[in-house]
């Protein structure tokens, strides 16, 4: 094989130099298919005559040397070449400028003081001095903004280390980060496939809406504190600031005021607990983090991408044994089965220790006479989509709270609340105040829903009016 030989096979392969070009068209041999090089150096078919012939008025009043992906040995150029602003080019590695008499790249060892050849600051392509703005050191408008506005922050740039270097006590320091990063570990499930058999004792787990709002509430916690020598945060300046007026504290309930008491949970303790997705369900939960008054709880047997934070007090948490008490069901850890799980035995196979009772706030409630019963419907909003109204039907009721099922719907959409709830109302509301109620999915002749002829064939009775507790 011959040296030359060896040296084209050696080359890659151009695409450039296998198509016919004239007045800054190619055409590929064999298909009327056009192409144009765009203002990046890269093809572009032509699709429409009247592009065809923009490019060309491009081109009219200037040579315009075929392009090329390769890289040749330097030789000097044998007449000035000329570009198009639209084909500045500035090829992988060494800038090249193509040779008019040869159609062949040479490499410029100094382009920018090369004769006839511009350099632009902005985006570093090379052309004809004849096609450069007025300055000779840009190729467009869009280039002139970006040179000066790199020149204006390097001026305040220096001038700020000069300010730095009058006065010693000024320094730099650099902003802490505040990491976003919330577990996100997987367990090689989805939660949302875990449609499962309740009497196998697994349930369905939250959805990926769910799962991401509380990595993102894992990710808040997570923050850190403000720089050092960053002014606190003060109510009474912010409130004075924006003229504006705080919500008096007696419009908020017991359970939303301030805690009084000390956070006593440790990491680890187990207790049992309501799936915030599911509010139906009952499990078994670990204390996995302490944070001030809240705590984090992981699901035995499931990944931790599913943990949620609450308060101390929360409603929803309960000590080892309440639901077998209450006469609840509780879902044991993935793995288990209900027939099966035994606290004690649990246990002591895990080393673990179980929440104390005095460490939950809602063992001593006093629990007020309602007018709920489960069983009894009424009509409730659809917290996930507020602007529904549904037919709904009181399924549980633990201390002054009742669990609201949308009839017909699965139970991820249940959800706790007292009688004075503003989300709940009694029969026949949504037809007294003229709003249109969601009848139960699969229910015949919806236009012509009636509360008497449905309570009846449900066997039922409408929660009274009196149990609501209107808030005035």
């Amino acid at each position: 094989m011959t040296e030359s030989a060896s040296s084209t096979s050696g080359q890659e392969f151009d695409v450039f130099s296998v198509m016919d070009w004239k007045d800054g068209v190619g055409t590929l041999p064999g298909s009327d298919l056009k192409f144009r090089v765009n203002e990046f150096g890269a093809l572009e078919v032509i699709t429409d005559e009247s592009e065809m012939e923009n490019v060309k008025k491009a081109t009219a009043t200037t040579t315009w040397m075929v392009p090329t992906a390769q890289e040749a040995p330097t030789s000097s150029p044998s007449s000035r070449p000329v570009f198009p602003p639209a084909y500045w080019t500035s090829p992988p590695g060494c800038p090249t400028v193509f040779s008019e008499k040869t159609g062949m790249p040479f490499r410029l060892k100094d382009p920018v003081k090369a004769e006839g050849i511009q350099f632009c600051e902005n985006c570093c392509q090379y052309g004809n001095v004849d096609e450069c703005l007025s300055g000779g050191n840009s190729c467009s408008q869009n280039c002139t903004r970006h040179i000066k506005d790199n020149r204006d922050q390097k001026e305040e740039r220096d001038l700020g280390e000069d300010n730095e270097e009058e006065d010693p006590k000024c320094s730099r320091k650099k902003k802490p980060k505040l990491s976003l990063k919330a577990d996100s570990k997987e367990d090689g499930e989805e939660r949302d496939d875990e449609m499962e058999n309740k009497q196998d004792g697994r349930i369905l787990r939250g959805s990926q809406r769910a799962r991401r709002k509380r990595r993102g509430d894992s990710a808040v916690l997570k923050q850190g504190l403000p720089p050092k020598g960053k002014k606190a945060w003060c109510w009474a300046s912010y409130l004075e600031e924006e003229k504006a007026v705080a919500v008096p504290a007696k419009l908020f309930k017991e359970y939303q005021s301030f805690p009084y008491n000390k956070n006593g949970f440790k990491v680890g303790m187990k207790l049992e607990g309501v799936d915030p997705e599911h509010q139906s369900v009952y499990c078994v939960l670990t204390v996995a983090e302490v944070c001030g008054y809240r705590i984090k709880l992981h699901f035995d047997g499931y990944s931790d991408c599913y943990d949620f934070w609450v308060n101390a007090d929360a409603l929803d948490i309960h000590p080892v044994g309440w639901c077998e008490k209450t006469s609840h069901k509780l879902h044991p850890p993935k793995g288990y089965k209900e027939e099966e799980f035994n606290w004690q035995t649990y246990l002591k196979t895990c080393k673990a220790q179980a929440a104390p009772k005095s460490l939950f706030e809602n063992q001593n409630i006093t629990v007020i006479p309602s007018g709920f019963r489960v069983g009894m419907k009424l009509e409730a909003v659809d917290k996930k989509n507020p602007a529904f109204i549904c037919v709904a039907t009181v399924t549980d009721m633990v201390d002054n709270r009742f669990l609201v099922h949308f009839d017909n719907w699965d139970e991820s959409y249940d959800y706790w609340c007292e009688a004075s709830s503003p989300h709940i109302h009694p029969v026949g509301w949504c037809k007294e105040h003229r709003r249109t109620l969601i009848t139960p999915p699969g229910y015949p002749n919806v236009k012509h829903f009636s509360w008497d002829k449905y309570l009846e064939e449900t066997n039922s009775l409408p929660a009274p009016a009196r149990a609501f507790k209107v808030v005035r």
